[in-house]
Order: C-alpha cells, then structure tokens, then sequence
C-alpha cells in the first residue's frame, strides 16, 4: 500500500495536510496553517508529496 495525502481545512478555515502509511499511521503533518490551498499543496509538495500521490 501507498502513503496517502490529505489536504483539509481547519476549523479556522485555514489549510493544512497531512500524510499517512498504507496502514494507516501518520508520516507527517503540516507545520503550520496556510490562507490558500495553493500554498499547502506547495508545502506537501516540499516534504514529498508528487502530482501521481493517492490523496484522501
């Protein structure tokens, strides 16, 4: 199985990700909250995520 992404908003309205293992435990988080999508997927991107990324 495949780590997946996931791109949320908070319960600010701000975006962050995270990233888990195929079986389910978490990898990593984002540092921090972002005002735009955009500059979470930059982020996720930055600490590995790619375009072909299972995301949930």
């Amino acid at each position: 199985m495949s780590d997946k992404w996931k791109i949320y908003t908070d319960s600010r309205n701000k975006w962050c990700w995270y990233k888990t293992a195929g079986n389910g435990q978490m990898l990593g988080a984002s540092k921090t909250s972002y005002e735009t999508e955009a500059e979470c997927i930059k982020d996720a991107k930055e600490n590995g995520m790619t375009e072909d990324s299972p995301r949930f």
